[in-house]
């Protein structure tokens, strides 16, 4: 009878074991209903191949081979461009991620951004209020549901974020508007430095106006620099960067590329960019992997360019809570850090906090209420300097 029960026994944890040992790598797509988005003001694409459908808030999330719903997983938020959708990246037409991101040991999300910039559009001063403000909807919604239905690290090593063209935008912008959450940030051919005197012409030439995203440069002009990741640099002072991007040059070998002149010229633009980015990054000692290229603004390259970053290292050592840190925002509500904010009113200036032991400093105008990791809540007029809980640094 002792041998029959530890037959049953063995034959019973087997069988228990087998579905973690045998669960493949999967992709599962979830729809993503915001307060924030409203989908009848998006302007939603179908990637390459896709069969006509209605505009919903939808997200992939691609699960590694061994996700069985207890162990966690590092994550990655993989940003699509302006002409794609949240599907384009595992398209085996175009970002192909079951080959691009093979052996690749990480939760993948890779969220619905239409033609929204992943920005709160200005829009006259509304900020998002009238159903597009995506920033909130990533960052407030997007990630506590991913948070809740998935197994992720909790470390902030864990937690990184890329994207191409419009997504390499903004994977940097919500980098350096979650500073603690966020440890890595790619960009693949983004538009990393928007306040360059040509961007707001070529800008309008996607289909948008500037003047509805961000407002007009010269009269909101606080609005672009709180968009612009060049501007936004001391918020990813602990943040691990890797920039790629082409220099507008075709491969002849590959014909169909010899006629894309949007290709070629997007990318002769974006590589100004990035060298504006990568030159102010390492100016204030930013951790920056820079990797120009040969390339123009299509899929081959940010194929190549993931590979690349998954080769950098996606989930590397970085400072998990820095005891000294500076940020710049433009948001109402956020969290910086271990603070969270939120302002009684929307700031009309780039506003800035800095934390140095158990001093934080709020610049900018306005009364605002804080709660800090901690326990500690309070409302301030800034600018103001407050005594904080102290949080020795780890690593």
């Amino acid at each position: 009878m002792r041998l029959l029960r530890t037959v049953l026994l063995t034959l019973l944890v087997a069988a228990c074991a087998s579905p973690v040992a045998s669960a493949a790598a999967r992709v599962e797509t979830i729809d993503t209903p915001s307060r924030f988005v409203d989908p009848a003001k998006a302007a939603f694409n179908l990637p390459a191949g896709a069969e006509p459908r209605e505009g919903r808030l939808r997200a992939n999330v691609w699960l590694p081979a061994g996700y069985d719903g207890r162990r966690r997983f590092p994550v990655l938020y993989l940003l699509h461009g302006h002409g794609d959708a949240y599907d384009s990246w595992v398209s085996p037409r175009q970002g192909d991620l079951a080959e691009t991101a093979a052996g690749l040991n990480a939760i993948v999300v890779m969220p619905e951004a239409a033609r929204g910039w992943y920005a709160d559009w200005w829009e006259g001063g509304k900020r998002g209020r009238d159903g597009r403000a995506w920033e909130r909807y990533h960052l407030d919604e997007l990630i506590p549901l991913i948070e809740r239905r998935y197994r992720v690290s909790g470390r902030r090593r864990d937690h990184a974020i890329a994207g191409l063209s419009m997504g390499g935008l903004g994977a940097l912008h919500y980098a350096a508007q979650r500073p603690g959450y966020f440890g890595s940030a790619a960009s693949f051919s983004g538009a990393i430095s928007i306040e360059r005197p040509e961007w707001p012409t070529a800008f309008d030439t996607q289909g948008e106006a500037h003047d509805d995203v961000y407002g007009d440069p010269g009269d909101a002009a606080f609005y672009w620099q709180g968009h612009n990741p060049t501007a936004q640099l001391p918020n990813l002072r602990d943040t691990r960067l890797f920039v790629r991007v082409g220099d507008g040059t075709a491969d002849p070998s590959r014909p169909a590329e010899l006629g894309n002149w949007f290709g070629a010229l997007a990318e002769i633009e974006l590589r100004q960019q990035a060298e504006d980015f990568v030159r102010a990054a390492r100016a204030t000692g930013a951790d920056v992997h820079y990797e120009p290229v040969a390339g123009i603004h299509d899929w081959p390259y940010w194929r190549d360019a993931l590979r690349s970053a998954i080769s950098w290292g996606l989930f590397e050592e970085v400072p998990e809570a820095p005891s000294r840190w500076a940020a710049r925002t433009v948001q109402q509500t956020g969290r910086l850090w271990d603070t969270r904010f939120v302002f009684a009113r929307p700031p009309e200036e780039l506003v800035t906090f800095s934390r140095d032991g158990d001093r934080l400093r709020i610049g900018g105008t306005g009364r605002v209420h804080l709660a800090i990791k901690g326990g500690r809540r309070m409302d301030v007029t800034a600018p103001a300097t407050v005594t904080v809980p102290p949080r020795r640094p780890r690593r």
